[in-house]
Parts: C-alpha cells; sequence; structure tokens
C-alpha cells in the first residue's frame, strides 16, 4: 500500500483511509492503491470496510490534472473510478464511507456506492458538481445516484 491510501485492520474490520496531503483527488495510483486495498480486505476475509478520508476531506473527485492530459487518460481514469465504485457497490462484505469533509464529483460518486454513510459535522461540500456546470454525468455516476 502507498501512503495515498492506509490500511488497518482492528479486530474484524478493515479500515482504508485515503489521505493524498491534498483533496483526495482519485488518481491513478490513489485508485490502484484503493483497489489493493480491497483486495486485502477481500483476502482478509473482514467482517467488514470503513473507508474514510482525513479529517476535512473524504474526496473532491478525480484528479483534473490527469481529466485534463488528453482523452485517453481522461477516460482511463474515468473507467478505473466506474470499476472501483462498482466494486465498492459488490463488495461481498457491509462498505460504510466516514465521510470526514467534501465529497465531490467522484467522491460523492463514492458515497453512493457505499451500504452506508455516516457524516461528521462541518459546513462541507457533498454533491455533484458537474449538474450545477451542466457537465453530463457519465450512466455509472447517474445509476448510482
Amino acid at each position: 500500500m502507498t501512503e495515498l491510501v492506509r490500511y488497518e485492520r482492528r479486530d474484524s474490520l478493515a479500515l482504508i483511509t485515503l489521505d493524498d496531503g491534498k483533496a483526495n483527488a482519485l488518481s491513478p495510483a490513489v485508485v490502484a492503491a484503493a483497489n489493493a486495498a480491497f483486495d486485502r480486505a477481500e483476502a482478509e476475509a473482514v467482517s467488514a470496510v470503513v473507508l474514510s478520508g482525513r479529517a476535512g476531506r473524504f474526496s473532491a473527485g478525480f484528479d483534473l490534472s490527469v481529466m485534463t492530459a488528453g482523452l485517453e487518460a481522461l477516460f482511463s481514469l474515468v473507467k478505473s473510478g466506474a470499476e472501483l465504485a462498482l466494486r465498492l457497490y459488490l463488495f461481498p462484505r457491509p462498505v460504510v464511507i466516514a465521510c470526514t469533509g467534501h465529497a465531490l464529483a467522484a467522491g460523492a460518486v463514492l458515497l453512493c456506492a457505499a451500504d452506508r454513510r455516516i457524516g461528521t459535522a462541518g459546513e462541507f461540500k457533498i454533491g455533484l458538481n458537474e449538474v450545477a456546470i451542466q457537465l453530463p454525468l457519465p450512466v455509472f455516476a447517474l445509476e448510482l445516484a
């Protein structure tokens, strides 16, 4: 696991924490590390997974530097992000997201993919900001929302 995503086992629970030190953007490295953490949770047959971010940030969605790097990079990241959301949705054990702050765009989509969501109190933004700017959402995001 990289430092972008931490995995911790507490009794029968897997705790997976996103922390890129910034906005917890979903980059290819973060998505790969999150998948590795879910692989480990599945292999260890945990009873449930708790996914969180660091204080104040769950996830700002897809990494904009990747999204603007060209169509191939954009499509690859959106595909891998969709597969991660689907993985959470279909995970064989309960997935709880502890929303520790802002959850925008793909971060909000991940919230929709969890079995349960809990949030911390605060002046945080949660939503699909694509709607406000009239950017079409991918089908997987609409289906989960």
